[in-house]
Protein backbone atom coordinates (compact mmCIF):
# COMPACT_ATOMS: atom_id res chain seq x y z
CA UNK A 1 0.00 0.00 0.00
CA UNK A 2 2.78 2.65 0.44
CA UNK A 3 4.38 1.65 -2.64
CA UNK A 4 1.63 2.14 -4.64
CA UNK A 5 0.79 5.64 -2.19
CA UNK A 6 4.15 6.77 -3.38
CA UNK A 7 3.92 5.63 -7.23
CA UNK A 8 0.60 7.76 -6.46
CA UNK A 9 2.21 10.83 -5.51
CA UNK A 10 4.75 10.58 -7.93
CA UNK A 11 2.61 10.70 -10.81
CA UNK A 12 -0.36 12.82 -9.76
CA UNK A 13 1.05 15.99 -11.09
CA UNK A 14 1.59 14.57 -14.44
CA UNK A 15 -1.40 12.67 -14.69
CA UNK A 16 -3.96 15.52 -13.74
CA UNK A 17 -1.85 18.19 -16.29
CA UNK A 18 -2.38 15.53 -19.01
CA UNK A 19 -6.33 14.80 -18.57
CA UNK A 20 -6.97 18.82 -18.29
CA UNK A 21 -5.07 20.10 -21.39
CA UNK A 22 -6.40 21.95 -24.21
CA UNK A 23 -6.26 20.56 -27.44
CA UNK A 24 -3.21 20.31 -29.51
CA UNK A 25 -3.65 20.28 -32.44
CA UNK A 26 -0.20 20.46 -34.44
CA UNK A 27 0.37 17.90 -36.98
CA UNK A 28 3.32 16.24 -37.97
CA UNK A 29 3.38 15.77 -41.86
CA UNK A 30 1.83 17.30 -44.91
CA UNK A 31 0.77 14.22 -47.01
CA UNK A 32 -2.24 14.18 -45.65
CA UNK A 33 -6.01 12.25 -45.87
CA UNK A 34 -9.01 14.18 -45.23
CA UNK A 35 -9.63 12.35 -41.73
CA UNK A 36 -6.34 14.45 -40.70
CA UNK A 37 -8.16 16.89 -40.06
CA UNK A 38 -10.26 15.59 -37.55
CA UNK A 39 -6.58 15.20 -35.64
CA UNK A 40 -5.98 16.17 -32.43
CA UNK A 41 -4.14 15.12 -28.70
CA UNK A 42 -4.99 15.51 -25.31
CA UNK A 43 -4.21 11.84 -23.46
CA UNK A 44 -2.82 9.63 -26.62
CA UNK A 45 0.27 9.24 -27.61
CA UNK A 46 -0.39 11.23 -31.01
CA UNK A 47 -3.33 12.87 -32.62
CA UNK A 48 -5.40 9.42 -32.07
CA UNK A 49 -7.99 11.31 -29.73
CA UNK A 50 -9.17 13.25 -33.01
CA UNK A 51 -9.18 10.15 -35.36
CA UNK A 52 -11.18 8.38 -32.21
CA UNK A 53 -13.32 10.59 -31.80
CA UNK A 54 -14.84 11.32 -35.51
CA UNK A 55 -14.58 7.52 -36.19
CA UNK A 56 -17.30 7.03 -33.52
CA UNK A 57 -18.89 9.89 -34.34
CA UNK A 58 -20.22 7.49 -36.93
CA UNK A 59 -19.81 4.04 -35.75
CA UNK A 60 -22.64 3.17 -33.25
CA UNK A 61 -21.15 1.64 -30.44
CA UNK A 62 -21.86 0.20 -26.76
CA UNK A 63 -18.21 2.17 -25.53
CA UNK A 64 -16.01 -0.41 -24.56
CA UNK A 65 -12.60 -0.55 -25.44
CA UNK A 66 -9.72 -2.84 -25.02
CA UNK A 67 -5.52 -1.31 -25.11
CA UNK A 68 -2.39 -3.03 -24.49
CA UNK A 69 0.35 -1.50 -23.65
CA UNK A 70 0.24 2.48 -21.98
CA UNK A 71 1.97 4.75 -20.14
CA UNK A 72 0.24 5.76 -16.94
CA UNK A 73 -0.87 9.28 -18.53
CA UNK A 74 -0.82 8.70 -22.30
CA UNK A 75 -2.50 6.06 -23.82
CA UNK A 76 -5.47 6.03 -26.36
CA UNK A 77 -8.71 5.02 -24.60
CA UNK A 78 -7.71 7.70 -21.57
CA UNK A 79 -9.48 10.53 -23.27
CA UNK A 80 -12.54 7.69 -23.68
CA UNK A 81 -12.40 6.90 -20.40
CA UNK A 82 -12.77 10.45 -19.70
CA UNK A 83 -16.32 10.50 -21.68
CA UNK A 84 -17.73 7.54 -19.49
CA UNK A 85 -16.12 4.73 -21.49
CA UNK A 86 -15.71 1.08 -19.92
CA UNK A 87 -12.98 -1.25 -20.55
CA UNK A 88 -9.96 -3.25 -20.41
CA UNK A 89 -6.26 -1.67 -20.37
CA UNK A 90 -3.55 -4.79 -20.07
CA UNK A 91 -0.13 -3.64 -19.30
CA UNK A 92 3.43 -5.96 -18.88
CA UNK A 93 5.05 -2.94 -16.41
CA UNK A 94 3.95 -3.29 -12.59
CA UNK A 95 4.17 -0.09 -11.54
CA UNK A 96 2.21 1.07 -14.84
CA UNK A 97 -0.33 -0.68 -13.39
CA UNK A 98 -0.53 0.24 -9.95
CA UNK A 99 0.03 3.74 -10.98
CA UNK A 100 -3.26 3.98 -13.45
CA UNK A 101 -5.49 1.96 -11.57
CA UNK A 102 -4.90 4.43 -8.29
CA UNK A 103 -5.02 7.44 -10.73
CA UNK A 104 -8.16 6.20 -12.10
CA UNK A 105 -9.84 5.62 -8.92
CA UNK A 106 -8.65 9.11 -7.71
CA UNK A 107 -9.70 10.92 -10.89
CA UNK A 108 -12.69 9.35 -12.07
CA UNK A 109 -13.81 6.88 -9.16
CA UNK A 110 -17.08 5.74 -11.36
CA UNK A 111 -14.87 4.59 -14.34
CA UNK A 112 -15.42 0.55 -14.77
CA UNK A 113 -11.96 -0.28 -16.34
CA UNK A 114 -10.26 -3.95 -15.61
CA UNK A 115 -6.13 -3.29 -15.24
CA UNK A 116 -4.38 -6.27 -16.11
CA UNK A 117 -0.40 -6.41 -15.39
CA UNK A 118 0.29 -9.65 -18.08
CA UNK A 119 2.97 -9.62 -21.02
CA UNK A 120 0.62 -10.25 -23.99
CA UNK A 121 2.05 -13.11 -26.57
CA UNK A 122 0.61 -14.79 -29.33
CA UNK A 123 -0.89 -17.45 -27.19
CA UNK A 124 -2.34 -15.54 -24.30
CA UNK A 125 -4.18 -13.09 -26.02
CA UNK A 126 -7.69 -14.50 -26.89
CA UNK A 127 -7.63 -15.53 -23.18
CA UNK A 128 -7.09 -12.08 -21.69
CA UNK A 129 -8.61 -10.12 -23.95
CA UNK A 130 -11.64 -12.54 -24.38
CA UNK A 131 -12.25 -14.16 -21.26
CA UNK A 132 -15.63 -14.64 -19.32
CA UNK A 133 -16.75 -12.23 -22.52
CA UNK A 134 -16.24 -14.07 -25.55
CA UNK A 135 -19.14 -12.45 -27.54
CA UNK A 136 -18.91 -8.97 -26.19
CA UNK A 137 -18.15 -6.18 -28.81
CA UNK A 138 -14.81 -4.31 -28.24
CA UNK A 139 -16.29 -1.19 -30.37
CA UNK A 140 -11.98 0.34 -30.06
CA UNK A 141 -9.13 -2.31 -30.27
CA UNK A 142 -5.83 -1.02 -29.37
CA UNK A 143 -2.07 -2.39 -29.16
CA UNK A 144 1.27 -0.85 -29.17
CA UNK A 145 3.50 -3.91 -27.46
CA UNK A 146 6.81 -2.45 -29.57
CA UNK A 147 8.23 -5.61 -31.17
CA UNK A 148 5.28 -8.62 -31.74
CA UNK A 149 2.35 -6.57 -32.61
CA UNK A 150 1.57 -8.36 -35.66
CA UNK A 151 1.50 -12.14 -35.02
CA UNK A 152 -0.43 -11.06 -31.82
CA UNK A 153 -3.25 -9.76 -34.29
CA UNK A 154 -2.57 -12.58 -36.65
CA UNK A 155 -4.20 -14.90 -33.73
CA UNK A 156 -6.29 -12.64 -32.00
CA UNK A 157 -9.97 -13.55 -32.52
CA UNK A 158 -11.33 -10.12 -34.15
CA UNK A 159 -15.00 -11.35 -34.95
CA UNK A 160 -16.29 -9.13 -32.55
CA UNK A 161 -14.52 -6.03 -32.77
CA UNK A 162 -15.05 -3.02 -34.70
CA UNK A 163 -12.33 -0.79 -34.81
CA UNK A 164 -8.37 -1.64 -34.48
CA UNK A 165 -5.75 0.96 -34.15
CA UNK A 166 -2.15 -0.97 -34.53
CA UNK A 167 0.90 0.99 -34.79
CA UNK A 168 3.42 -0.07 -37.69
CA UNK A 169 6.94 0.36 -38.34
CA UNK A 170 7.57 3.68 -40.35
CA UNK A 171 11.39 3.14 -40.78
CA UNK A 172 10.27 -0.18 -42.88
CA UNK A 173 8.89 2.06 -45.84
CA UNK A 174 5.71 1.91 -48.04
CA UNK A 175 6.59 -0.83 -50.52
CA UNK A 176 7.25 -4.50 -48.61
CA UNK A 177 5.54 -6.87 -46.49
CA UNK A 178 8.56 -7.13 -43.65
CA UNK A 179 7.69 -8.04 -40.04
CA UNK A 180 9.39 -9.07 -37.18
CA UNK A 181 10.36 -12.50 -36.55
CA UNK A 182 8.53 -14.19 -33.77
CA UNK A 183 10.17 -13.26 -30.25
CA UNK A 184 7.71 -13.93 -27.06
CA UNK A 185 11.68 -12.43 -25.31
CA UNK A 186 11.71 -9.44 -27.34
CA UNK A 187 12.48 -6.08 -25.54
CA UNK A 188 12.04 -2.98 -27.43
CA UNK A 189 15.05 -0.61 -28.04
CA UNK A 190 15.23 2.25 -30.86
CA UNK A 191 17.33 0.90 -33.21
CA UNK A 192 14.32 0.56 -35.96
CA UNK A 193 14.00 -3.69 -35.13
CA UNK A 194 10.50 -4.19 -33.76
CA UNK A 195 6.94 -4.31 -35.41
CA UNK A 196 5.84 -4.47 -39.08
CA UNK A 197 5.44 -2.28 -41.94
CA UNK A 198 2.00 -0.96 -43.10
CA UNK A 199 1.93 -2.82 -45.88
CA UNK A 200 2.23 -6.23 -43.77
CA UNK A 201 -0.49 -5.05 -41.43
CA UNK A 202 -2.64 -3.91 -44.12
CA UNK A 203 -2.33 -7.57 -46.02
CA UNK A 204 -3.41 -8.98 -42.60
CA UNK A 205 -5.84 -6.45 -40.96
CA UNK A 206 -7.68 -7.17 -44.58
CA UNK A 207 -7.86 -10.48 -44.31
CA UNK A 208 -9.59 -10.07 -41.31
CA UNK A 209 -12.08 -8.32 -42.85
CA UNK A 210 -11.40 -5.11 -42.27
CA UNK A 211 -10.20 -1.50 -44.40
CA UNK A 212 -8.10 1.26 -43.97
CA UNK A 213 -9.25 4.89 -43.05
CA UNK A 214 -6.66 6.49 -41.26
CA UNK A 215 -3.16 6.90 -40.71
CA UNK A 216 -2.31 9.26 -37.97
CA UNK A 217 0.18 12.35 -39.00
CA UNK A 218 2.95 11.52 -37.33
CA UNK A 219 3.77 7.91 -39.16
CA UNK A 220 2.71 5.90 -35.52
CA UNK A 221 -0.25 4.51 -35.84
CA UNK A 222 -2.92 3.15 -38.42
CA UNK A 223 -6.71 3.05 -37.61
CA UNK A 224 -8.80 -0.08 -39.57
CA UNK A 225 -12.72 -0.50 -39.61
CA UNK A 226 -14.85 -3.21 -39.89
CA UNK A 227 -16.18 -4.07 -43.30
CA UNK A 228 -19.64 -3.11 -42.74
CA UNK A 229 -18.91 -0.09 -41.46
CA UNK A 230 -16.51 1.24 -44.27
CA UNK A 231 -18.86 3.01 -46.27
CA UNK A 232 -19.07 5.41 -43.51
CA UNK A 233 -15.60 6.50 -44.29
CA UNK A 234 -12.95 6.91 -47.35
CA UNK A 235 -10.70 4.27 -47.33
CA UNK A 236 -7.13 4.65 -47.79
CA UNK A 237 -3.82 3.17 -49.80
CA UNK A 238 -1.31 1.43 -47.33
CA UNK A 239 1.04 3.37 -49.97
CA UNK A 240 0.12 6.41 -50.51
CA UNK A 241 -0.98 7.24 -47.25
CA UNK A 242 1.96 5.91 -45.52
CA UNK A 243 3.95 8.57 -43.64
CA UNK A 244 7.05 8.24 -42.05
CA UNK A 245 8.37 11.31 -39.03
CA UNK A 246 10.35 10.33 -36.35
CA UNK A 247 10.45 13.71 -35.05
CA UNK A 248 11.56 12.50 -31.78
CA UNK A 249 15.26 11.20 -33.68
CA UNK A 250 18.30 13.27 -34.81
CA UNK A 251 19.98 12.97 -37.56
CA UNK A 252 22.73 10.71 -36.30
CA UNK A 253 20.33 7.99 -34.58
CA UNK A 254 18.20 8.38 -37.73
CA UNK A 255 21.15 6.99 -40.18
CA UNK A 256 22.04 4.29 -37.27
CA UNK A 257 18.66 2.98 -37.20
CA UNK A 258 18.33 2.85 -40.71
CA UNK A 259 21.95 1.28 -40.88
CA UNK A 260 20.86 -1.11 -38.18
CA UNK A 261 17.46 -2.05 -40.02
CA UNK A 262 19.76 -3.37 -43.44
CA UNK A 263 21.58 -5.81 -41.14
CA UNK A 264 18.26 -7.09 -39.52
CA UNK A 265 16.74 -10.03 -40.04
CA UNK A 266 13.08 -8.67 -40.55
CA UNK A 267 11.06 -11.69 -42.50
CA UNK A 268 9.35 -10.76 -46.02
CA UNK A 269 5.83 -11.87 -46.36
CA UNK A 270 5.14 -13.66 -49.67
Amino acid sequence: KTYGFIIFLHCYRAFKKKIFRNKNIEQFSSNLDDINKFEYQITSQNNEDGIIEYIFSKIPNNKYFVEIGLTFNEFNSLNLIKKGWSGKLIEMQEDECISIRKLLNHFFPNSNVEIINKLINKDNINNLVLKNNKSKVIDFFSIDIDGNDYWVLKNMNLENTNVVCCEYNHWLGNDNKKVMPYNANHVWKNNGYWGASLLALHELMTNKGFDLVAVESSGTNAFYVKNKYASLFKTISPITSWRSVGRFDNKNSVLNIKENISKSNFYELK
